[in-house]
């Protein structure tokens, strides 16, 4: 337990739960959560927006633990040789055509999905069983999702199209047995599997575009390991955690990758980054206690220029950013989420706040992913040992 406070230069604060600490941002129309959801409800933990003490403009909808979301209807066969402790990794969203949401949730034995249209009564769809592994990160293509681990099983390849009956296609390992994490370009039909095995955990790059339950290598960069990454165009970002810099790559020809610069980040261990809409300011993570969340403008793409910084709690750890319009969504760890609005990108500010993690502060538990569905209010967030929180962003 933590009392939390949230501050402001000049300071604001606000009581959250037992170590004190302090979150400083330095200079340097959302649509409702869903509509009637088919298929009965699975076991719901709350069934009605609760808000977690100091929470900030946030409440709880809903909530499924662990040994729920793993025990839902398989649509695979169990995989042999599981047996470890269960717990949760990286999440992301699927919204159908016609408007239904799911969350999809990498857990140590699988990929979860539940449907969240309804999301006060969120409804268990499938696990899709895979090699254990505490790592498991989701990104989508149309209508599949494509899913990666460290175990050794390749890139998973889940068809959506029917999102009742999900299934896989297949487990993808022509060139590569595991990847860290996956970012896909949308527009160009481009997969990038990063911390691949061999070539020095770089990056391989594969078309989905073509053919997505088969897709083929058309590229591959080995100068560094690159943990995880963010391209739009022909530019991408890439995130060297192992050595504390952050490079953007020319991949107009993903057969020729070119480096065009780098810069190291406040921590030297860079975790991730994303991209605001308009293209002129990055954001970007260190894994490591006490380290900010960075504000870079690279309007001029040779010389990326840090302008802001934000601390949510200098005894924990922020993982993963997300951009969706004018909001930064931050998956903190212990802290659970925050919700920033980057209308002025060198002057956010907190929005919103959510605790999942009832334990200290610091250290690796609490909140691994969080997705917020594009122009939404609406939340998913990943918790290690709790599962999936389901949330609403309620202020203005």
């Amino acid at each position: 337990m933590r009392a939390h406070v949230v501050g402001f230069l000049p300071a604001l604060g606000r009581r959250r739960r037992a170590a004190t600490a302090a979150a400083a941002l330095l200079p340097l129309a959302l649509s409702g959560c869903g509509s009637e959801s088919s298929g009965a409800p699975s076991t719901v933990a709350v069934a009605s927006p609760s808000p977690a003490a100091g929470a900030l403009d946030m409440a709880l909808l809903s909530h499924l633990d662990l040994p729920t979301l793993a025990q839902a209807p398989a649509a695979a066969q169990p995989v042999a040789g599981q047996g470890a402790a269960l717990s949760a990794a990286g999440n992301w969203g699927y919204t159908t055509a016609g408007g239904r949401r799911f969350a999809l949730t990498g857990l140590s034995t699988g990929l979860s999905i539940v449907e969240v249209t309804d999301a006060a009564r969120p409804r268990n769809v499938a696990l899709i069983p895979g090699l254990d592994s505490q790592w498991r990160e989701i990104r989508t293509y149309g209508e599949y999702a494509y899913v990666t681990t460290e175990a050794p099983s390749g890139i998973d390849i889940v068809s959506l199209k029917d999102p009742d009956h999900p299934r896989k296609i297949q487990s993808w390992n022509k060139t590569l047995r595991s990847a860290h994490s996956l970012w896909i370009d949308e527009e160009r039909g481009l997969l990038f599997a990063n911390g691949t095995n061999g070539r020095v955990g770089g990056m391989r790059i594969l078309d989905i575009g073509s053919n997505p339950e088969d897709p083929s290598e058309v590229g591959a960069f080995t100068d560094f390991y690159i943990h995880d990454s963010y391209a739009r165009g022909n530019v991408l970002f890439a995130s060297a955690i192992n050595d504390g810099f952050e490079a953007l790559l020319d991949v107009t020809d993903p057969r020729r990758i070119r480096e065009v610069t780098r810069f190291l980040t406040g921590g030297r261990f860079t975790h991730n980054s994303w991209l605001t809409r308009d293209g002129r300011y990055l954001f970007t993570t260190d894994e490591r206690t006490g380290m900010p969340v960075e504000g870079w403008d690279v309007t001029t793409p040779t010389a990326p220029r840090k302008v802001t910084q934000f601390i949510g709690n200098p005894a924990a750890i922020a993982h993963n950013v997300l951009i969706d319009g004018d909001r930064l969504l931050i998956s903190h760890y212990t802290e659970g989420v925050y919700l920033l609005d980057i209308r002025n990108p060198e002057q956010p500010r907190v929005i919103g706040s959510y605790d999942t993690y009832p334990g200290p502060s610091g250290g690796f538990n609490g909140v691994w992913g969080a997705y917020i569905f594009p122009a939404s209010n609406l939340i998913v967030a990943s918790d290690i040992s709790g599962g999936l929180f389901v949330l609403a962003y309620t202020g203005q």
